[in-house]
């Protein structure tokens, strides 16, 4: 489902929901396969492509909170590719524009350390596979409200719906694991 595209407008936008809505369908399916190093990273690359997705949708008003000239360069051309270590710092700016996804940020973020570290102690939040599942249930359920709140027209309704289903079989399935 990827578009070539060779200018960041209406079409990135859309390439990017979509690609949000397919990381976070790779995720669940992949944490049901038992990779769930794989299904962190899968998360937090739906985290990024919803974040240049609203990122190119506010960029105007994002402009207007730039504090000088370099930083509206730097929105202008390189916020939307969303580099790692800005994401918390967009994330504020967009709060301030009405748009909170702080704590969604902050829970991709850690799902992406664990990718990287599994549950190495001093490099992981996480020691317990059951909290690594809780956050990533979280970012399934906040990215998928997100879509739906601010691009509803762009969203699959055959992943959204594959998304659903899968999430229904895994939280039912580790309630009966209890």
């Amino acid at each position: 489902m990827e578009k070539d595209l060779y200018k960041v407008g209406e079409d990135y936008v859309e390439a990017r929901i979509t690609e949000s809505l397919s990381d976070l369908l790779l995720s669940l399916t992949l944490w049901k396969g038992g990779y769930t190093r794989n299904s962190a990273g899968k998360a937090f690359s739906s985290v990024k492509a919803l974040m240049s997705a609203i990122i190119i949708a506010n960029e105007e008003k994002l402009l207007n909170l730039a504090k000088d000239d370099k930083e509206k360069e730097w929105i202008k051309k390189k916020a939307h590719v969303v580099p790692t270590h800005s994401m918390l710092a967009l994330a504020q700016m967009l709060k301030k524009i009405g748009i909170d996804i702080v704590n969604l940020v902050r829970i991709g973020l850690d799902l992406h350390e664990y990718q990287y570290n599994g549950f190495e102690p001093d490099f992981s939040k996480y020691s317990r596979k059951e909290d690594v599942f809780a956050d990533l249930i979280t970012v399934v359920e906040e990215t998928s409200r997100v879509i739906n709140t601010y691009f509803h027209k762009y969203e699959i309704k055959e992943i959204s719906q594959k998304i659903a289903e899968l999430l229904k079989e895994l939280t039912e399935g580790s309630k009966q694991g209890k």
